[in-house]
């Protein structure tokens, strides 16, 4: 049976993560400070790790699945038709994974282009949990 308390936990963080980044990158890159964009690099990271948590939860406890990294969890959940752009969501995997385990060749300002791209494949992600597990 599958925790809707937990999902929703993790559903919570990435809406969180979604308001701050959509903060942080209402300004002008060139205006952002250094602790701005090190507080977007970290709303990333939450961002991907709620994402994969749910992802990971969802694949091991409702559909019976082991994926060993977000990116074929990700791809898992499409191919069960629980989710439908799984190609952006590994996208912020590899970027979450990139901010974590190679900072030092991370680009701000392709992180800040990248924050800037609609979230709407996060966002359609989450009603599509939402709906199926009567989250509202």
């Amino acid at each position: 049976m599958v925790d809707v308390d937990y999902l929703r936990l993790r559903m919570g963080e990435v809406w969180e993560a979604i308001r701050e980044l959509d903060r942080l990158s209402s300004k002008p890159y060139g205006e952002m400070s250094v602790d701005e964009k090190y507080s977007m690099r970290y709303q990333v990271v939450v961002l991907a790790e709620a994402l994969g948590a749910i992802c990971l939860y969802i694949a091991m406890d409702d559909l019976g699945l082991e994926p060993s990294s977000y990116s074929e969890c990700f791809s898992i959940l499409e191919e069960h038709g629980v989710i439908t752009c799984a190609k952006d969501l590994v996208s912020i995997a590899r970027l979450g994974n990139l901010l974590v385990h190679r900072y030092w060749l991370v680009d701000d300002s392709k992180v800040y282009e990248h924050v800037k791209r609609n979230f709407g494949c996060v966002r359609g992600f989450l009603e599509r949990i939402g709906d199926r597990y009567g989250i509202r």
